[in-house]
């Protein structure tokens, strides 16, 4: 005959009572499935009307504040620095973000391509006007926060080729030369690879040699024949002028006018890329920028200390 239910449980004690470690999952189990079951059998709880709007006040701000101070995205309306930069109905209109902040920590350095309130009489490429009607100014707006309108006012995108201190020129072959040491060199010829010269425009190829003044910068489109850049503002009053013999403060940009660095396309998705800096400027820079660990570390701080105020 056999033996009683609980006999074969090394946890039950004899007499075939359950142990006290199965009453208390037993027990456990029929509390927490009541507990499912109460909440299941409560109404659900609508959120209040004012949540969503204020989660999408909250994204605006916080948009607001990283295009403020540092991420921008750009929108490219010219042809002048193709072919490093789309902005023709061929090629299409780049969109480029631009860091605000690594300027608060050194200044421009030649090669880098920098996106800049265009100097007085600097106003040879179009102006964006912001419209008359309301609605289309918030429109409008959103448009340039997400960088796919072009920002209102004269905003233009160049490349720096040398920085206060240097001197520069450029020969009737199209070749840049700078120096660190001024007029007298020695010059080094910058071996422009990404430079795009059409064949349409060939007067402006030779220009200096021009000192670019302390806190000011000589910048150049990459498109050599379709860019008003500092070889073309030469003249007094910043314009088209005698290149071989050229203004250094009318032709240059100075660098509290600029917003920042240009350092990826972001659209379209087929011309996603970083936006380094040529390797024959690496010998130009005056001064070494802060190693990018201690330049992260920074982020926080730079709201509250700024080493200069720029135009944002």
């Amino acid at each position: 005959m056999t033996d009683s239910a609980g006999a074969g449980d090394p946890e039950a004690p004899s007499g075939g009572e359950p142990s006290p470690v199965r009453r208390f999952w037993t027990s456990y189990t029929t509390r927490r499935k009541a507990r499912k079951a109460a909440k299941a059998a409560q109404p659900r709880r609508k959120a209040p009307w004012w949540e969503l709007p204020l989660l999408v006040v909250i994204a605006i701000a916080i948009a607001i504040l990283v295009k403020s101070f540092v991420v921008q995205p750009f929108y490219i309306p010219s042809e002048s620095m193709e072919k490093t930069l789309a902005g023709s109905h061929d090629l299409g209109h780049d969109r480029i973000l631009v860091n605000k902040l690594i300027y608060d920590f050194r200044d421009p350095h030649p090669g880098d391509i920098v996106v800049f309130h265009a100097p007085n009489g600097w106003d040879d490429e179009p102006v964006q006007k912001p419209p008359g009607n309301q609605l289309l100014k918030v429109v409008r707006g959103f448009g340039q926060l997400v960088g796919v309108v072009p920002p209102d006012g004269e905003v233009l995108v160049k490349r720096v080729i040398a920085m206060g201190g240097q001197t520069v020129k450029g020969d009737a072959g199209g070749n840049v030369y700078v120096s660190k040491d001024g007029p007298n060199g020695p010059f080094k010829k910058l071996v422009e690879h990404f430079v795009y010269r059409s064949g349409t425009n060939n007067e402006h190829r030779k220009f200096g040699p021009v000192t670019v003044p302390k806190g000011r910068l000589w910048v150049m489109g990459d498109h050599r024949d379709d860019s008003a850049d500092s070889r073309y503002h030469c003249g007094p009053g910043a314009v088209d002028g005698d290149p071989t013999s050229c203004d250094p403060t009318a032709s240059t940009v100075p660098v509290d006018d600029v917003i920042g660095k240009a350092f990826v396309v972001a659209w379209p998705p087929s011309h996603w890329r970083t936006l380094g800096t040529p390797s024959t400027f690496e010998s130009l820079a005056l001064g070494d920028p802060l190693p990018g660990a201690i330049a992260g570390a920074l982020v926080i701080p730079v709201f509250l200390v700024r080493r200069r105020r720029r135009r944002r």
